[in-house]
């Protein structure tokens, strides 16, 4: 009777391993599937923000571009011009290394600031404290400053050099600071047929508080 009992007794120890390991596994198993649906759900709500923010530019604007894609070639930046004179941008953002809330991000190119001092930048930005879910930016924009040289024809048999020094292809590009307005919403909250709302918002703010730092200065 007594080896019964231990035999019973080392029975009900591997049976109780064994649920305990069965439940590991399927709890693990419900996180792997509760993450990959956690994607899916993202990549769709991406994909109906990329078809339904296209309609909205298209109907706002003078032209829009998709600008970059992610990597199931959804659309998550588009650069956009409204009345051939208002140019800006609107993305997603996953903000994996921070928060974790993918966010749309709207921006406006407001002016050129490149021969702003230091004074005059600290100044536009200080000016933040005063606007309401929007923030200035200063952006660095690439230009090339010289004309594209002209074509070379070469007479037969003659050859042609040609010159292709990185160094000098760097020179001819000449870097402006753009600033601009911007602002940020949560994805899941943001309603693709607020595009102009918001564009307006972000026009009012900023000419409020541009007035407002040039009469100061005055």
């Amino acid at each position: 009777m007594k080896n019964t009992k231990k035999t019973q007794n080392k029975t009900s120890k591997t049976n109780k391993e064994q649920l305990t390991t069965s439940n590991e596994q399927i709890g693990q198993q419900e996180v792997q599937e509760t993450q990959e649906l956690d994607e899916m759900q993202l990549r769709t709500l991406k994909a109906d923000f990329a078809v339904h923010i296209e309609e909205v530019l298209s109907e706002s604007c003078s032209s829009y571009e998709c600008v970059l894609c992610d990597d199931h070639e959804i659309g998550i930046l588009w650069s956009f011009l409204i009345d051939d004179t208002i140019s800006g941008f609107i993305g997603i953002e996953d903000n994996e290394d921070g928060l974790g809330i993918p966010t749309v991000t709207t921006g406006l190119h407001l002016k050129d600031i490149s021969d702003f001092d230091r004074d005059e930048l600290l100044s536009l930005l200080e000016l933040n404290s005063e606007l309401i879910n929007a923030c200035f930016t200063v952006s660095h924009i690439q230009e090339k400053t010289e004309e594209e040289p002209e074509p070379i024809f070469a007479e037969e048999g003659e050859s042609i050099e040609y010159n292709d020094n990185e160094e000098e292809n760097e020179e001819s590009m000449k870097t402006k600071e753009i600033l601009m307005i911007q602002c940020k919403i949560p994805l899941v909250s943001f309603d693709t047929n607020d595009f102009t709302g918001v564009i307006q918002n972000l026009m009012v703010q900023s000419d409020m508080a541009l007035n407002q730092n040039s009469e100061e200065e005055e």
